[in-house]
């Protein structure tokens, strides 16, 4: 497959000479020598195989190969701002993709603290899975994410953890329960 050798300063210089249908006023807005735009044109003529504009009398206009090429010079400029924008965004932190995966045991507290995250970066994507502990591992282990929020770090595995919240374990127990009027109850059975 033969794929053609386009640059995008050349599809600028086309947009440029389409919209002005001068090759004159094209290069003006350019900042560009007249030859040098004409030579570009025919570069670009040159690479497509066919007239991009043709002459009647001293008006210029674009042929139907000008015509389908200024529609996809516009969608590649669109897209090109497009992805300037993005760039910017993530640059600026505002945007960007947050993947996450939690141990069901933090589900509550990840929701919130994702909540608040989100308010101040409202343009991320973030993507959070709940799940359990070997699944939080294989994650880890396969990177398939930015972070994971568990109980407990693996051993054996290189990955950085980072101690952010006590996690205090509790007794929960019916109100006629022996041990539900204890106060200190130790972890050892007697």
């Amino acid at each position: 497959m033969d794929v053609m050798n386009i640059t995008i300063r050349q599809l600028e210089i086309f947009e440029a000479v389409a919209q002005q249908l001068s090759y004159t006023r094209a290069s003006e807005l350019l900042f560009l020598s007249q030859p040098a735009v004409s030579m570009q044109i025919k570069q670009l003529e040159s690479e497509v195989e066919m007239p991009l504009f043709e002459r009647m009398g001293k008006k210029l206009f674009l042929t139907e190969a000008g015509e389908e090429l200024l529609i996809y010079a516009r969608n590649i400029s669109q897209q090109l701002v497009e992805l300037d924008d993005v760039f910017d965004e993530m640059r600026g932190s505002e945007k960007g993709r947050l993947t996450i995966a939690v141990a069901t045991t933090a589900n509550y507290f990840a929701l919130k603290l994702l909540g608040e995250f989100y308010t101040r970066f409202s343009g991320a994507n973030i993507s959070l899975d709940v799940t359990n502990r070997a699944s939080l591992l294989t994650h880890l282990n396969d990177n398939t994410v930015d972070m994971v929020i568990m109980g407990r770090p693996p051993e054996g595995m290189d990955v950085e953890a980072t101690a952010f919240l006590k996690n205090p374990l509790v007794v929960i127990a019916p109100k006629d329960h022996p041990l539900a009027s204890k106060k200190n109850i130790p972890l050892a059975v007697p």
